[in-house]
């Protein structure tokens, strides 16, 4: 699109420039002084597509106009990749059938609608294929004991990670890694030697269950170290550092030195979902991943508590 434009520009300025040629003589000198100052911002604007082909040939500006026309490049796959990861299910505007006073929260009850049905989504692979699930986390346990935590989770998940800036979370990008977290992870858990837990780690875990731990946490540390990389090239890094420093001293600080502290999956996917709050693509596929792994943790074992009640 960038470069049709500037096909477009191209024409508009010859065609000035031939209006130069007809201007009265007096005139002339300081009108054609602007064209070519437009003429010139025109070829710094195309340079770079016109330096970039070898085989571009030395023409009149009316000739390249022609030739641009007819060798543009296609969009690349990146572009297209994009467009089709990136398009939502729905708009992220008001449908008409709703009132326009919904319109501040659109983006927001699309995020919550989701969140939730991955929450009932996971529940249901566990059950068949055969996981270990609460049997006693019913709908009447979660609306009692877990719903207002979970929405206060899922709200702070919302702002903190900056979701409001981007676009709907109904698109291909958010949705796959989401769905990844919520439901690939739990069938992949069902196998019995990734099925381990962290405090069995000397009596039970194989070399399989640390291959793939290892592997994980390698994954996440690349993610959070090209995260890192890209707040430090944005000048975001002090307030994004700030916030998280907050986060975990509000929330892990108090509890770390007791004993009976444990870290259930959903705490620490909530957090990542915190951090990776970047504008990039990867960085919005990486939150739908730990939003999922959050929504996976809830849906099976409900909003379990940091200590253990003895």
């Amino acid at each position: 699109s960038r470069q049709l434009q500037a096909v477009k520009n191209m024409t508009d300025t010859i065609e000035q420039m031939q209006m130069v040629e007809m201007v009265d003589n007096n005139n002339s000198s300081s009108a054609r002084t602007d064209t070519v100052e437009q003429m010139q911002m025109v070829d710094n604007n195309n340079s770079s597509y016109l330096d970039m082909n070898p085989h571009t040939p030395s023409l009149m500006q009316s000739e390249q106009v022609e030739w641009l026309k007819a060798h543009l490049p296609p969009n690349h796959l990146g572009s297209i990749l994009s467009s089709i990861l990136g398009k939502n299910l729905t708009h992220d505007s008001v449908p008409s059938s709703f009132p326009p006073s919904l319109h501040p929260y659109w983006k927001f009850l699309k995020f919550l609608i989701i969140t939730y049905l991955s929450m009932f989504l996971s529940r249901e692979f566990a059950k068949r294929f055969g996981s270990t699930w609460d049997r006693e986390l019913d709908m009447d346990e979660f609306l009692n004991h877990n719903f207002w935590d979970t929405l206060t989770d899922v709200t702070v998940i919302y702002f903190v990670g900056r979701l409001g800036y981007r676009r709907g979370v109904d698109c291909a990008n958010f949705l796959i890694p989401l769905f990844m977290g919520a439901c690939v992870w739990e069938v992949v858990g069902t196998h019995p030697e990734l099925s381990k837990n962290l405090s069995c780690i000397k009596k039970c875990w194989t070399p399989l269950t640390y291959v793939v731990f290892i592997g994980f946490m390698m994954l996440i540390v690349v993610l959070l170290s090209f995260q890192v990389y890209k707040m430090n090239k944005d000048e975001l890094l002090p307030g994004r550092a700030l916030e998280v420093t907050l986060i975990l001293s509000l929330t892990l600080a108090p509890l770390i030195g007791n004993e009976d502290f444990h870290l259930h999956h959903w705490t620490w996917a909530w957090l990542g979902a915190l951090v990776f709050n970047l504008r990039y693509s990867w960085s919005f596929a990486s939150q739908g991943f730990f939003v999922g792994m959050y929504a996976n943790g809830i849906g099976i074992w409900g909003r379990d508590p940091l200590i253990y009640d003895r």
